[in-house]
C-alpha cells in the first residue's frame, strides 16, 4: 500500500481528484501566505500497489510545472513531476540525483527536491 500525497493546488484540473476519490484517506489545510495559492489542501490517498502504476501517467500530465507529488511505502519513494516519475530510495542517496536534475528542468525549486518528507 502506498501513501500518496496530493496538494489540490498542484493539479492542472480538479478532475484528477475524482479519479482518486475512492482512495481518499484524509485532508489537511496549510496556510502559505506568500504563495499565489495561500491555502493548500493536502489530500492523503491509500493506493494499493498495483493501482499506482496506472495513476502515474495521469498524475505526470496533471501536476503543474514547479510542483511535485509523492507516494511512498515501506520500501520506496516515488516522486511525480511534470512529464516523468522516479522510483527512488527512501533515504537520500545517488538515486535522487536524476530526479533532482529533472525537477530543476521543470522549475521545481531544488530545496523542495532535496528534502522530500515521508509524510503526507
Amino acid at each position: 500500500m502506498y501513501r500518496l500525497g496530493v496538494i489540490e493546488e498542484s493539479l492542472e484540473t480538479p478532475d484528477t481528484l475524482e479519479r482518486l476519490r475512492p482512495l481518499y484517506f484524509s485532508q489537511r489545510l496549510e496556510e502559505v501566505p506568500d504563495d499565489p495559492s495561500p491555502i493548500w489542501h493536502t489530500n492523503e490517498y491509500h493506493v494499493p500497489d498495483g493501482q499506482l502504476v496506472d495513476l502515474l501517467p495521469v498524475l505526470e500530465r496533471q501536476v503543474k510545472p514547479t510542483w511535485y507529488i509523492h507516494a511512498f511505502n515501506d520500501e520506496e519513494l516515488i516522486v511525480i513531476l511534470r512529464g516523468k516519475s522516479f522510483c527512488i530510495s527512501l533515504q537520500r542517496d545517488d538515486t535522487w540525483d536524476a530526479m533532482i536534475a529533472y525537477g530543476q528542468s521543470v522549475q521545481v525549486e531544488t530545496r523542495y527536491l532535496e528534502n522530500i518528507q515521508l509524510t503526507v
